[in-house]
């Protein structure tokens, strides 16, 4: 039966509206499952390289260790890998809190030596560390947070057997106060709880930052602001809200404290983490009048490196005596730079994906906690 000429206007209606839809939903598909397959290839690959790097098992040192804890929701990924690795370095581990009676539970067990995490050179009384030192038993700090509260550390480091800083320009400036076992330790990564598995798609995001909102770090985002509003970028931190394009980008902001779990979680899921290290002129949260300088990275260097993701960091000195930029991670000097590599890495998949897995190799093979611990209880027993 022919159609009327009714009936073959609305079928040509239909197809004009449909076929495009089709088209469209196609386009859509296809586009989904490309992402798709690189993010599962990309991980594919990482999971090789975490496969083909078999870290050291076993306890090397016939030592007991007393472990206290910074015991703080920013420190708990350092406690833990700390603890996790002496676990499996040394013969015995006992942990506490600065809090506990940490001398009672020394002169109990009399170990080799009490190692404190102390966060703000304030966590931990130095009276308890005289307490110990008088009971003849060796004792060293080491400090995650140098040079931002000098203050404060200046005023507990010269009770110690031996002090280990993250920050190099903190060893000169320690001796000068007669510390006689100053040295440069930086963090790393605790190799054995590295998962690099599937991530739900809710995390994924292009562009990633997290940490707090230090004031230098509020500007060089708002300069980015116009540029982020449109990216599947997250941030996620506490005192966001002071951003002045904070209404631009507050659909973006997570302004809370993640744990080391989801935080591994969004490193991992992420094309790009920035790290953006804290100003040592931020006076508003920070503790040094010496105004001692930070050349050395920050703890997160590492962190995200071992997500098997890309990282554009910020330059500190020490940067290249542990990965080489374009090789192993990348770098940027303002905001400008910043925006021209992430545009650079989101439209070379391969080069990103190149770098990820280099950066994640390295750190693997050179920045673990167990390669930083065994360095130190070399120092500490005179090996």
């Amino acid at each position: 039966m022919k159609r009327g000429k009714k009936q073959q206007a609305a079928v040509r209606k239909i197809r004009t509206v449909v076929l495009p839809q089709r088209g469209a939903w196609r386009r859509g598909r296809d586009a989904g499952y490309a992402h798709g397959w690189s993010h599962g290839y990309h991980f594919g690959r990482a999971q090789k390289v975490l496969q083909s790097i078999p870290q050291e098992q076993g306890i090397l040192w016939e030592l007991k260790v007393l472990y206290v804890r910074a015991n703080g929701s920013p420190y708990t990924s350092m406690d833990d890998g700390i603890a996790g690795t002496l676990r499996n370095l040394v013969r015995q581990v006992i942990e506490a809190k600065p809090d506990e009676d940490v001398v009672q539970l020394a002169q109990l067990h009399r170990p080799d030596l009490v190692l404190v995490l102390d966060a703000i050179g304030a966590s931990f009384p130095v009276d308890k560390v005289q307490a110990l030192r008088a009971a003849g038993i060796r004792t060293a700090i080491w400090l995650p947070d140098d040079p931002y509260h000098s203050d404060q550390t200046t005023q507990i480091v010269v009770h110690y057997d031996y002090v280990f800083t993250l920050e190099r320009s903190c060893v000169e400036t320690y001796q000068s106060l007669g510390c006689a076992n100053v040295h440069y330790l930086p963090f790393g990564i605790h190799a054995s709880e590295v998962k690099l598995e599937y991530v739900p798609t809710s995390y994924r995001k292009d562009i990633l930052f997290i940490g707090s909102a230090f004031w230098n770090r509020v500007a060089f985002i708002d300069e980015m602001a116009d540029y982020l509003k449109d990216k599947n970028f997250l941030i996620n931190g506490y005192w966001w809200d002071r951003l002045k394009n904070y209404n631009k980008l507050a659909s973006k902001i997570q302004g809370y404290w993640l744990s080391p779990e989801e935080t591994a979680k969004y490193y991992r899921a992420a094309k790009i983490v920035i790290n953006l290290h804290r100003s040592i002129d931020d006076e508003s949260h920070n503790s040094n009048s010496r105004r001692i300088p930070a050349v050395s990275p920050n703890p997160r260097l590492f962190e995200i490196n071992a997500s098997g993701t890309l990282q554009l960091t910020d330059v500190r000195d020490e940067l290249t005596n542990f990965y080489k930029p374009g090789e192993d991670l990348d770098t940027f000097s303002s905001p400008q730079e910043l925006i021209g590599k992430i545009e650079y890495y989101l439209n070379h998949e391969p080069d990103r994906q190149r770098i990820a897995l280099n950066g994640l190799s390295r750190t693997l093979r050179e920045h673990t906690y167990r390669s930083r611990l065994h360095q130190m209880l070399t120092i500490t027993n005179g090996s």
